[in-house]
């Protein structure tokens, strides 16, 4: 019908079909053909004129908040005279209305400006960054019901019709309740503009149900807490039944298993209940201590490193493509930390790495970008960037299997807490999950839009959850390779590091940008944002109960940040409970011990 009044009418310019279900461009495309039907309305000029006249002269409390919705409107109302073709009105709005947006510049908005006065038709906009982005986008902005009571009253009452569509349809509002909230009034950028087929997916995805109860099998069922330890409980235990030191990862819910699961071999269950029950609980008032270990003389060339499963023993990647492994244990004389490291240690373990020595693996033709081993302690899994990832026998020192399927570089592998799978994430935008009995993937996890960057397993081994430079954590489900939560809008740069708590509830994600976002799995939505690091996060950890998160960044410091104490309203901006910092050395992993 539209293309039919276009040609009628003489309009060249209509948006494809697919474009035209959004409701918003229906009305640009009907203001095309019938500009009378819109009379009455103020033109754009007079429009945010107004609008930041009003703004301007609120008290300060409201003026901040509805300050940061000027330059998504500014944006949105530059596009709005493109699509419509009216290049006079699009200069003469710009040069009158940046004037304005200047006045209250963030930073990188002059940038963002000079981009956009380079427009002149609607062919420019999928050439220009800021436009593109905006184009295909809502940008997101959390705003108080009460502020966002008073602008529409305004709009309406002023007859400003073009900004309210705006508001409405081209802006994501989420509401909260009461005055404005200082933690929430940062400036909107590009970066908050979140696209249309994300935020789509997202209600559709965060409106399943899931499962986030553990496995019935979770070892710490099986140690009972110590009389001091149930004394120490804010609850008393009741007579006929002993508490374990689940309570501690509070999660009683359980699930039926829905995929094939190993069964923990009886050594290893051994061992586990055993460091169990001589584990101490860590919380915000007794923190843990720290031990760093540093590799020399490997700047501009370690690429990743990890703890395997012994604790003693770590595994390093190297740009030239080599692995090495290596002991934490001195290789001259013993002290406190190494009796204290063996006594820890069984007979069959002492002898993986020997002391003072490097291990070297060879095999990739590519830098090594992450590596991941078993419990069992038997098995690692390194990615890298020749689009492979390779099985290594920790008791042989050689790779049994070379893993292909992606299309480039493999930029996380994550072996599963219980045998026999593993994940990995890539260039080619998915996620893949393995399994070592066969050569192909099970699942192809399908859903980002660039590069993912970062994967990581649910404790009950039914989803796992993959970080990428679309900057959305998903959340997917093994069985069915389904994404059953699509979180988005608390990041702005690439996600380079993710982590789910013990407990199942939680997970964390950090950025490129330093920044850290708690999220709620249940309830797909982010608790808090942790802020102290000013450089990419490259490895996050909770601690085995899930009271503290660790961080490690290329800033050279490790932070410990509480994971409990939050009110869950998404207006908290934490700040670390301690951070260590190295002499010069950036932090590739931080690990918890068991």
């Amino acid at each position: 019908f539209l293309k039919h009044l276009a040609s009628k009418q003489g309009v060249d310019v209509v948006p494809p079909k697919q474009v035209l279900q959004d409701d918003y461009l229906k009305y640009m495309v009907m203001t095309k053909l019938f500009p009378e039907s819109v009379d009455g309305e103020s033109d754009y000029v007079t429009s945010f004129q107004e609008l930041y006249s009003f703004v301007s002269g609120l008290i300060d409390i409201y003026r901040e908040d509805l300050q940061r919705l000027l330059y998504p409107i500014f944006i949105y109302c530059l596009l709005d005279l493109i699509y419509v073709q009216k290049p006079s009105e699009y200069k003469e709005f710009f040069d009158v209305s940046s004037k304005l947006i200047e006045e209250s510049a963030a930073q990188g908005r002059k940038a963002e400006l000079e981009q956009l006065s380079k427009l002149r038709s609607e062919q420019d906009i999928d050439h220009n960054p800021v436009a593109n982005k905006f184009w295909h986008s809502r940008a997101s902005v959390g705003i108080s019901e009460q502020s966002f009571d008073l602008l529409t009253r305004f709009l309406h009452d002023n007859k400003h019709y073009n900004i309210l569509r705006i508001l409405h349809d081209r802006l994501s509002v989420q509401l909260y309740a009461g005055i404005p909230i200082k933690s929430k009034l940062e400036p909107i950028s590009i970066e908050d503009a979140i696209p249309v087929n994300i935020q789509n997916e997202a209600t559709k995805a965060n409106a399943e149900g899931i499962q986030l109860g553990l496995l019935p099998d979770t070892l710490e069922d099986k140690v009972v807490l110590t009389s001091e330890e149930d004394k120490a409980e804010k609850e008393p235990a009741s007579r006929k039944t002993k508490r374990t030191k689940m309570v501690y990862i509070d999660n009683e819910l359980r699930i039926k298993k829905s995929i094939p699961l190993s069964p923990w071999p009886s050594e290893i269950e051994e061992k586990f209940v055993k460091d169990i029950t001589n584990r101490e609980r860590i919380t915000s008032e007794k923190l843990p201590s720290i031990c760093c270990a540093t590799f020399l003389n490997t700047h501009r060339e370690m690429t990743t490193c990890h703890m395997l499963a012994n604790e003693v023993d770590m595994a390093a990647g190297f740009a030239d493509s080599s692995i090495q492994l290596r002991s934490l244990r001195s290789s001259k004389g013993e002290d406190d930390l190494d009796q204290m490291m063996e006594d820890e240690l069984d007979e069959g373990e002492l002898n993986l790495v020997p002391r003072g020595e490097a291990i070297e693996l060879l095999g990739h033709s590519s830098a090594i970008t992450a590596l991941s081993s078993t419990l069992d302690e038997k098995i690692m899994f390194s990615a890298s960037g020749d689009s492979t990832v390779r099985l290594w026998s920790l008791e042989l020192k050689r790779c049994l299997v070379t893993f292909k399927g992606h299309s480039g570089p493999v930029w996380d592998v994550a072996a599963c807490p219980r045998s026999p799978y593993f994940a990995s994430a890539g260039w080619d935008s998915t996620a893949r999950i393995w399994s070592t009995e066969h050569i192909k993937p099970l699942r192809l996890l399908v859903g980002h839009t660039a590069d993912v960057d970062c994967v990581a397993w649910h404790p009950n081994a039914h989803y796992i959850a993959t970080g990428s430079s679309d900057c959305t954590v998903r959340l997917w489900d093994v069985a069915t390779g389904n994404a059953v939560r699509v979180l988005a809008g608390a990041h702005k740069h690439k996600i380079c590091s993710l982590v789910v708590s013990p407990n199942g509830k939680l997970a964390a994600s950090g950025s490129t940008d330093g920044s850290i976002t708690l999220w709620d799995l249940g309830e797909a939505k982010a608790l808090a944002t942790f802020a102290g690091h000013h450089a990419p996060v490259w490895s996050l950890d909770f601690d085995r109960y899930g009271s503290l998160l660790a961080s490690g960044s290329a800033d050279s410091t490790v932070s410990l940040w509480d994971s409990t104490s939050l009110n869950g309203e998404n207006t908290t901006i934490v700040p670390p409970l301690r951070q260590y910092e190295t002499k010069n050395t950036p932090v590739y992993n931080v690990h918890f011990s068991r």
